[in-house]
């Protein structure tokens, strides 16, 4: 865990980012969980996304980059107000066909500029291969990806092509609302559920 870690792990379990629910609900990938993260509710709250910012730029440094979205219904947001904070160029990439024509398209961007993917969650970063590709077909530099909350268990994510910084893994997550007292009674034994696919 990185230094931020432990404070932002804090905020994201007051705020009820995340949840460890009796009710189990269906994950993009099909998988049944009882765990859930979502970081929507928090970003619009004017304290944690500057919050969020302030741990990003952190990580930024003295970095040169442009700030590319992934297109998850946070990434543009996220995207948008960080590259307003540091004076970064945006690279955005529709990946569907919401709006018509645009499907695969890629906005922005400097040439040969190295691109940062910036999204809230990770789960299994397709639309994120997706973006990094397009990013790479229009000779955009190098691309990354920064994330706040890594939730790929640990086999997934040597065989992950693009590099990932994340801020927190869902494991430190959990194993932070175990030693918390976030997590308690019965909630306990599924958050150990998870935990044991996530070392999968």
């Amino acid at each position: 865990m990185t230094p931020a870690g432990p404070a932002l792990a804090e905020r994201l379990w007051q705020a009820g980012a995340v949840t460890v629910s009796a009710e189990p609900i269906t994950l993009k990938s099909g998988r049944v969980s009882h765990v859930y993260v979502s970081l929507r509710h928090f970003v619009c709250n004017p304290g944690n996304l500057k919050g969020l910012g302030d741990v990003f730029g952190t990580w930024l440094g003295e970095r040169r980059l442009a700030l590319g979205s992934v297109s998850s219904l946070l990434s543009p947001v996220l995207c948008g107000a960080f590259a307003a904070r540091f004076g970064l160029p945006l690279a955005l990439f529709r990946p569907d066909t919401a709006e018509k024509g645009l499907a695969g398209q890629v906005f922005g961007g400097e040439a040969g500029l190295p691109v940062v993917l910036l999204d809230d969650v990770l789960t299994s970063g397709g639309t994120a291969l997706a973006a990094a590709r397009a990013f790479a077909g229009q000779g955009l530099g190098e691309v990354s990806l920064y994330v706040f909350v890594d939730k790929r268990p640990t086999g997934m994510r040597a065989a992950f092509t693009l590099p990932v910084a994340g801020l927190l893994t869902l494991t430190e997550l959990l194993g932070h609302g175990l030693a918390a007292g976030h997590i308690t009674g019965p909630a306990v034994a599924w958050a150990e559920e998870e935990l044991a696919f996530l070392e999968g």
